[in-house]
């Protein structure tokens, strides 16, 4: 139903913008005047039809429809989506643009560094102040030279991670995508959705691509929400559900098992916002964590705030763009919500 709603609805307006593009006889310089005006406004009114189709509870509160519009008015006409997510209890307060959201899935590029750094930490490979060298062969040329697990993830290093992930080996790898929901539907309360994809094997020589690039991955906006919130939230993978704030009730997928290690992770995020690849999303008055992702002619941003108290998780993804460019809505999306002239209310 979501498909054929947003199908109808791009339909419409591509069909509005035809038949107001076409040209018409003026005879006089006022009658062209008026004509001008009238395509304008035709113009205007057929952008606002084409904005994303957005998904609220369908007793959203005024706190879900304030984060709503932020979300949709931030990511514009930019194809993509963005979900935004208590992650305290896995209740979606957004979804814009489910066809991008969660019935099709993507690479998610060095967002999967996440998976990479919790496996790593947790099989006992690294400690956030383990450090590898970055020389050659990163995105950045010259490379980061001697780095750690929470400098690498704030400017998202190449070859820390594929050290790392060729050191924990495929399978203990498979197993913290798959505790991390990768390769499953979430469960949304909403039908269509994709379950991506975790690839079955991986030769060895292939490893450092899947821990930095996420290569044979797919997954959704909505499940990395789930994902990050389980980071931020002490372990549990919740099962995302539209539902607002008088009858829900949190439902617990499961939680990651005992010794699974989250440790630096945190700071690597805001070090990401302050001086990394999400640079663009920072704001001295509204304190932003996230990781960015960028492949494929893809990218992303999965983030929160307050970084020090999280109450609202965002992911921004983009059909064509990168990291620093979904940071960017990002920024525009918490600014919205935090700075505006009424800022957003204390969630219930």
């Amino acid at each position: 139903m979501l498909v054929s709603l947003f199908m109808r609805r791009a339909a419409a307006a591509a069909t509005f913008l035809c038949l107001c593009a076409g040209p018409a006889p003026a005879q006089t310089s006022g009658d062209r005047q008026r004509l001008q005006t009238q395509r304008s406004r035709s113009v205007t009114r057929a952008r606002v039809a084409a904005l994303p189709a957005l998904v609220l509870p369908p007793d959203a509160s005024g706190r879900d429809v304030l984060v709503g519009e932020a979300c949709r008015k931030g990511l514009g006409w930019t194809q993509g989506s963005v979900v935004a997510m208590d992650p305290r209890t896995g209740r979606l307060l957004a979804l814009v643009n489910p066809v991008h959201g969660m019935l099709n899935a993507y690479q998610p590029c060095s967002v999967f560094k996440i998976v990479t750094a919790i496996a790593g930490l947790s099989e006992g490979v690294i400690t956030p102040e383990t450090t590898f060298p970055c020389t050659k062969g990163c995105w950045s040329w010259p490379g980061h030279g001697a780095i750690d697990m929470r400098r690498a993830l704030a400017v998202s290093c190449n070859p820390y991670f594929q050290q790392v992930g060729e050191r924990v080996g495929f399978e203990k790898m498979q197993r913290y995508a798959q505790l991390l929901g990768l390769g499953t539907p979430s469960g949304i309360n909403l039908g269509g959705e994709s379950s991506g994809r975790f690839p079955g094997f991986v030769r060895p020589e292939g490893m450092a691509l899947l821990s930095s690039h996420a290569e044979g991955v797919k997954t959704t906006p909505v499940q990395i929400a789930a994902l990050l919130s389980a980071t931020l939230n002490g372990g549990i993978l919740y099962q995302p559900q539209v539902a607002g704030p008088s009858d829900f009730a949190p439902h617990e997928r499961w939680r990651l098992p005992e010794g699974t290690n989250l440790r630096g992770l945190a700071e690597g995020f805001l070090g990401a916002v302050n001086e990394g690849t999400a640079s663009a999303a920072f704001d001295p008055d509204v304190v932003v964590a996230g990781k960015t992702g960028s492949c494929s002619s893809v990218g992303w941003f999965a983030s929160y705030a307050p970084a020090d108290k999280p109450e609202i998780a965002i992911v921004v993804f983009m059909r064509y763009g990168n990291g620093h460019g979904a940071s960017a809505i990002a920024g525009r999306i918490y600014q919205e919500l935090y700075k505006g002239q009424a800022p957003l209310p204390a969630a219930p």
